[in-house]
């Protein structure tokens, strides 16, 4: 009757410490799954400050060209610009307001942000966390903007009027030019200011879950070092009942997967071995049964052997059971003569006087298990010779950049502006291409298709407008291309286009371009073609100077290709090398 009550009492302990265990792990879930969602969210209002801040910058310029071109287009683009602002601006009002309209709040936030989950994510965090003081502080910092933003467009409409009128002179020129530099600085300290207050609710929130998880994560390992614990001292009170109860179980032993065993410490005899031993090692029980430990050990691998040898002095001639292993792996040469890795999992068996008089455990064969072990290593090693390359073609491209850059300074019968655009462009047709490159897989190679139409289409946009249009048709393959050929190939697309549009289409509204690329055997044949005005007479590419004509023939050269030169109707570039 105790016993029977003992038993019950222990049951409730255990249960109670489970129920304990398990809602603690959910609370760590929870935590886990909320913090997680709150640093999105932070991510997603930084992500949001950089469109506005970039939004901000492009209509900064926009209204400074506007003021020295006078080009109607200019001021269009300008408030073409403000238009994310506003509807971040309403966005921002109706979510802090008391009756929240979430479908304009959405509606505000897609002027600028392309996922729904990050708006999703900012109008979440915006509900939950608008009365926090950081997100208060940041929200603040935004209506200063959006109020200069409001003093940047008052200023607009009143250049735009004094262009109108004919009254821009000079002097009001530089006034207003002045003040639009005045509004741009300050914006950029409170957008400084702003992304400096998101971060910091960013590390306080990551400082939470870290802690949370910390503090959980101990308490889990008390509520498990009692549990382990409670089992370890059944394990002992059931080690003479096991003694007694060893031949009900034999049938089962001679069924398992792993060899289980019982050795006696003072004689190194094993007083049990199960059958499964001659399928896993191909040697007859009787050979462990007769000679005991000492078979084992010469079978066991000579990079292992000392080890174990070790522990064996250690245990029967220092008697240092306190340093004895739960656990050990080594490997096994089998009767076939091969080597296999095997997992021993033991426990001590002791004495009514606390001495240690046995060993029991199990061996479980787990060679596939090392092998994936070394394949994850290989792997691993793998990837980092991968993101090494990766990083050296970083520094390769940059320096690419840098010749361009020091090409463009020997340019100087370009004005100004045009140079950094051309520089602009060049680093742009990099800069996708690295863009695409780790959106892939391989993270050494891109879809060309894909990079080729995606650049011609920004190319297209850039030169565009009410007055000109020029289509671009694409008439691409889909297939990857390695980093080292694609690098060079983006930059002569980038030189073809941009000559197309400012040379063959200069004075001339409309008109077609046409990119092809096809791979035939390992061969890759592309071409830019345009139904423009031509060639100037006489050209040649051998004979031209220009730094685009230079670069599109170094890169050829870069390509070990070939490149050709035809007009008829269309003047067409072809270029054709081996990958």
């Amino acid at each position: 009757m105790i016993g029977l009550l003992n038993s019950i009492s222990n049951n409730r302990s255990r249960i109670a410490i489970i129920l304990v265990f398990v809602v603690l792990a959910l609370f760590m879930m929870v935590g886990t799954y909320y913090g997680t969602k709150t640093l999105s969210s932070v991510r997603a209002y930084i992500a949001g400050e950089g469109q506005w801040t970039k939004a901000q910058k492009e209509a900064v310029t926009s209204l400074l060209e506007y003021s020295i071109h006078k080009e109607p287009s200019y001021y269009q683009k300008f408030r073409d610009k403000l238009e994310l602002h506003q509807g971040f601006e309403r966005a921002r009002k109706t979510l802090m307001s008391d009756n929240p309209n979430l479908e304009i709040a959405y509606q505000g936030f897609k002027l600028g942000i392309g996922h729904d989950e990050d708006i999703s994510l900012l109008i979440w965090l915006t509900q939950n966390f608008k009365s926090s003081e950081q997100l208060q502080k940041a929200i603040n910092t935004w209506q200063k903007g959006d109020e200069q933003i409001a003093e940047l467009e008052k200023l607009g409409a009143k250049l735009h009027e004094a262009i109108q009128k004919g009254e821009l002179g000079i002097q009001k020129r530089k006034r207003i030019a002045s003040e639009i530099s005045s509004i741009d600085h300050n914006l950029t300290e409170l957008e400084g200011s702003f992304s400096h207050t998101m971060g910091s609710m960013a590390s306080w929130v990551k400082s939470f879950i870290f802690w949370t998880i910390i503090i959980v994560g101990i308490t889990l390992l008390i509520i498990g070092y009692l549990v382990v614990n409670s089992f370890f001292r059944e394990i002992n009170n059931l080690n003479e009942k096991l003694s007694r109860s060893e031949s009900k179980f034999k049938k089962v032993l001679q069924h398992s997967r792993d060899i289980v065993y019982q050795l006696d410490i003072k004689s190194g005899q094993y007083e049990y071995i199960s059958p499964y031993v001659e399928e896993m090692l191909g040697y007859p029980t009787d050979d462990f049964l007769n000679k005991g430990r000492s078979f084992v050990l010469g079978h066991v691998h000579p990079e292992d052997l000392e080890k174990m040898k070790q522990e064996i002095e250690s245990m029967e001639e220092k008697g240092h059971y306190d340093y004895f292993a739960d656990e050990t792996e080594f490997r096994i040469r089998t009767n076939n003569g091969n080597y296999i890795w095997v997992n021993n999992q033991r426990a001590l068996v002791k004495g009514k006087n606390g001495t240690a008089v046995a060993i029991v455990g199990s061996v479980r064969d787990i060679s596939d298990r090392k092998k994936y072990e070394v394949e994850i290593e290989r792997s691993l090693k793998e990837k980092q010779t991968l993101l090494e390359e990766i990083h050296h073609r970083v520094k390769n491209n940059l320096a690419v950049i840098s010749s361009l850059l020091e090409l463009q300074k020997h340019e100087s019968e370009e004005p100004l502006v045009t140079v950094f655009e051309d520089t602009q462009s060049r680093i742009r047709s990099i800069a996708m291409i690295h863009e695409k490159l780790y959106q892939n897989e391989t993270l050494s190679a891109i879809d060309i298709q894909e990079y080729i139409e995606d650049f011609a289409g920004m190319i297209s946009d850039a030169f565009n407008s009410e007055q000109k249009n020029i289509t671009i048709k694409n008439k691409v393959e889909s297939f990857d291309l390695d980093i080292t050929k694609a690098v060079p190939l983006g930059l002569i697309v980038n030189e073809l286009l941009n000559n197309a549009f400012k040379h063959g289409f200069e004075d001339v509204n409309d008109g077609e371009i046409v990119v092809a690329l096809e791979e035939t055997d390992g061969t890759v044949q592309f071409s830019v073609k345009d139904n423009g005005k031509g060639l100037p007479e006489g050209f040649t590419i051998a004979e031209s100077n220009s730094l685009g004509m230079t670069l599109v023939k170094t890169l050829t050269q870069q390509l070990e290709g070939e490149i050709n030169i035809s007009e008829d109707k269309w003047t067409k570039f072809e270029i054709s090398f081996q990958v």
